[in-house]
């Protein structure tokens, strides 16, 4: 688990859609999602509506499975 690169306010933790098996990163504060790459500043990454959206899912934590709890968790 890392630091947010993007916001540095939060932590980036492996995580998945309710129901699917792709994986991806996504930061606990603001919500940037990377998926197939490190998290970093730099673009391509997407926010977690649009990412959710994919999967006809609204961008809401309830629809989102943590796989590694951030610390302090």
């Amino acid at each position: 688990m890392i630091w947010c690169p993007r916001c540095d306010q939060g932590w980036v933790t492996p995580a998945r859609a309710r129901g699917q098996s792709e994986t991806f990163r996504l930061c606990h504060e603001c919500d940037t999602v990377w998926v197939d790459r490190e998290p970093d500043a730099n673009p391509p990454f997407l926010i977690l509506e649009e990412y959710a959206a994919r999967f006809g899912l609204d961008g809401l934590w309830s629809n989102i499975e943590v796989l590694e709890r951030k610390p302090g968790a």
